[in-house]
């Protein structure tokens, strides 16, 4: 890791999410039909972890270019979105309003929801990001303060375990695990092969679940969903030499509730 982080002393993570957006979004082309779980999940379309959204409150962090909060909104919730980038809120405006719908997006970062009232939402939502929060017990506690009682707290991200096989030196996926699970060092790497460098923060499983406890929460459910087969003959076909990595969860779902 040392060798790694050479001459990366601090990674301004709002700045490289600014610079980063442009090639993100046009990389990714999210739609706003359904929010998404992340590139390797089912849709929420189809998994239906919120259930009706009609007429709920939804607070989603780390909304990106805001199309899960869009999506929520054209199903007839009451949608907001925060993220850390201007430039990511200003593609989820303009998403916004060629799709017609209201949303409100607000800058800031994932540890303070200070923008947000107490007990003001049935849920808040996250996917895939995070694993970019630094101080994510803090992250937790604000999510258990802005929403009401029993209110849910679903989110994504990469599958602890999948970040085993992560080569550090080019983020790049290997055969065997190229760090520990229970290596807790923050990650650090370019996005996309480009200079743009991106800090994430690694926690096991059962770190995972400690810190949703000790911020108030109960687990309801926790999900390992399997990529799409047709996804995997892409990336990794069974004569790819990492094709062993089919057999690695790349994603887990965590649906939780606050406490009353």
């Amino acid at each position: 890791m040392e060798e790694r982080t050479a001459g990366v002393k601090h990674i301004d993570m709002r700045a490289a999410w600014n610079q980063a957006s442009p090639a993100y979004q046009r990389r990714h082309a999210i739609p706003t039909d359904s929010a998404h779980y992340g590139p390797w999940a089912p849709l929420e379309n189809e998994l239906r972890l919120l259930g009706d959204v009609q007429g709920r409150r939804i607070l989603e962090v780390g909304c990106g270019g805001g199309q899960c909060s869009i999506a929520f909104a054209k199903q007839g919730a009451v949608a907001a979105g925060l993220d850390l980038s201007e430039v990511q809120l200003e593609h989820a405006r303009a998403l916004a309003a060629a799709e017609g719908v209201a949303v409100e997006f607000v800058q800031g970062a994932a540890e303070d929801l200070h923008h947000f009232a107490d007990g003001a939402w049935d849920i808040v939502f996250s996917a895939y990001a995070f694993q970019y929060v630094a101080d994510m017990p803090r992250c937790l506690h604000e999510c258990a303060r802005v929403l009401r009682p029993e209110g849910r707290l679903v989110f994504s991200l990469d599958h602890p375990f999948r970040d085993c096989f992560f080569d550090d030196a080019e983020r790049e996926m290997t055969l065997y695990p190229a760090r520990s699970y229970f290596d807790v060092t923050p990650m650090t790497w370019p996005f996309a092969d480009s200079e743009v460098w991106m800090r994430s923060y690694h926690h096991t499983l059962a770190t995972w679940i400690e810190m949703l406890t000790t911020a108030g929460f109960h687990l309801l459910r926790l999900l390992e969903p399997a990529p799409p087969a047709e996804m995997l003959d892409e990336i990794w076909p069974y004569d790819d030499p990492l094709s062993a990595l089919r057999h690695v969860p790349p994603t887990v779902i965590f649906v939780t509730a606050r406490a009353g």
